[in-house]
């Protein structure tokens, strides 16, 4: 006897061992799957901007689940440049030490480069030029009850 399968979002039972059979349940589920990541991106989209216009980064639903957005924009500093650049500007090495966080690779603190920013224009600038805006995919999180 021949396996079959029934292919989800597609409804059709396809015989695994008929390779045309098979091709052309392939080429529906890709289908499909282009159409729910259409779908998604503009339910994601829609999401997005009513949590934009409602003021929120979590929806609550009646049955008190939550749909929470992640992801968006992320600052993103070159640690070694600022570093560099606040040790030629004079800045103390404590004070360095401070902004410029060690792990395993350097981190920037955002909230003491910041500070030290406000501070001082020069560092403000050294600061501001090691910057960059990443853009992360933004997905919805949904905690059901």
């Amino acid at each position: 006897m021949a396996e079959e399968l029934v292919v989800p979002g597609v409804g059709e039972v396809v015989n695994l061992e008929d390779e045309v059979g098979c091709v052309r349940a392939l080429v529906a589920v890709r289908d499909f799957e282009s159409q729910l990541r259409e779908a998604k991106a503009q339910l994601t989209a829609a999401i997005v901007e009513r949590a934009r216009i409602l003021g929120t980064q979590t929806l609550t639903m009646p049955d008190g689940s939550k749909a929470s957005l992640k992801g968006g924009q992320e600052v993103v500093y070159d640690a070694q440049e600022i570093e560099e650049k606040l040790r030629t500007l004079g800045m103390p090495e404590d004070r360095i030490r401070e902004i410029i966080v060690e792990e395993i690779s350097y981190k920037v603190s955002a909230r003491e480069a910041k500070r030290a920013a406000a501070a001082n224009p020069d560092y403000a600038s050294c600061i501001e030029g090691a910057k960059t805006i990443v853009e992360r995919p933004i997905y919805i999180s949904i905690q059901r009850r």
